[in-house]
């Protein structure tokens, strides 16, 4: 029996035709998409930085209440090269809920030293960002004790505004970039610098830098009665990952120099995320500002948690001499957050 012309008809399938228009709308529909899905994944990645960033401002808050000082940025032994102690990130694992990780740490010995290593290598969520694409990774630092490697983070201590020829810093001791008197300016110091003073059962520490300069003139933690600029006017910690020279990016429990904190230089080309591109551009102090940029995966700008526990997005076209005033404690400088 013959089927029904009108019964062929219904079983017809899709011409080429049909299935490659089916197939272009398809691809125009998660052309459409696909940026949308990226912009909402941005928007959480961004959201949960702020939530972290949050709970570090509330744990350094937490140590103050818990010690009279926050923590310092890093404790220093000498000039600029020497080993070090522990970091503010150390000292506020207890405040995160991590006090089992803390208590791994031994205070006695150099950050560097083996027996730390285990803590040095741990991933603490808390001290990173999802944008961040080099969280989970571990690396040796370009520079310093490199004996192992340590894990990466994405978050740095503001330790205060450089100084002279872009060259002074407060997240180590360079005596001799502080020009004339070789003393380091105290009113640029951040909330959270680099320290000499005795702390944790570590003796104040006395060793003389270049030009006879005494490495005990970085001082001691702060105290929240130091701020004198105004808690909600200075800057406590900010975002910075790097894309290409990866070894300078952050290292949340290293403390030497700069790689868990950084200082504002009032040289816009330090917000970014690309080292090259930093020193590739004009400014003073060549490379040495760039190793202490800030700067996130974010569109065009960085979260930083201020010293009221607040936090905002600071856009990389922001003036930089108002984010440098806004990096130290005690300054005096007339400027309001964005």
């Amino acid at each position: 029996m013959s089927i029904p012309s009108c019964e062929r008809r219904l079983r017809r399938g899709f011409t080429l035709i049909e299935l490659l228009v089916v197939i272009a709308i398809i691809a125009v529909l998660i052309g459409l998409l696909l940026p949308a899905v990226q912009k909402v994944r941005e928007a959480a990645n961004r959201m949960t930085c702020t939530n972290s960033l949050k709970q570090i401002a509330l744990a350094l808050h937490n140590h103050h209440d818990s010690k009279g000082v926050f923590p310092p940025g890093g404790m220093q032994t000498g000039q600029n090269g020497t080993p070090c102690y522990t970091t503010w990130t150390i000292e506020i694992l207890p405040y995160l809920e991590l006090d089992n990780l803390f208590r791994l740490y031994n205070q006695s010995v150099f950050n560097h030293d083996l027996v730390n290593k285990v803590v040095n290598q741990t991933r603490v969520k808390s001290f990173e960002c999802p944008s961040d694409t080099l969280i989970g990774q571990m690396e040796r630092p370009a520079t310093g004790p490199q004996i192992y490697e340590y894990m990466h983070g994405s978050y740095r201590a503001v330790s205060g505004r450089s100084g002279a020829i872009g060259r002074a810093f407060w997240d180590t001791f360079e005596a001799q970039f502080w020009p004339p008197s070789f003393v380091m300016d105290q009113s640029w110091r951040g909330a959270i610098h680099g320290t000499a003073a005795a702390y944790n059962g570590i003796p104040a520490q006395t060793a003389l830098g270049q030009r006879g300069a005494s490495v005990s003139q970085m001082g001691g933690p702060e105290k929240m009665a130091n701020i004198l600029d105004g808690t909600s006017n200075t800057l406590f910690v900010g975002e910075c990952t790097f894309l290409d020279v990866t070894r300078r990016a952050t290292f949340w429990s290293y403390t030497y120099a700069s790689y868990n904190q950084s200082s504002i230089t009032t040289e816009s080309r330090i917000l970014t995320n690309s080292y090259n591109k930093c020193i590739a551009m004009p400014g003073q102090g060549g490379e040495h500002p760039c190793k202490r940029a800030f700067g996130s995966n974010h569109t065009n700008g960085t979260n930083f948690a201020f010293a009221d526990g607040s936090v905002r997005y600071v856009t990389n076209s922001i003036d930089i001499y108002m984010l440098a005033g806004m990096s130290t404690i005690a300054a005096g400088e007339m400027v309001s957050p964005p």
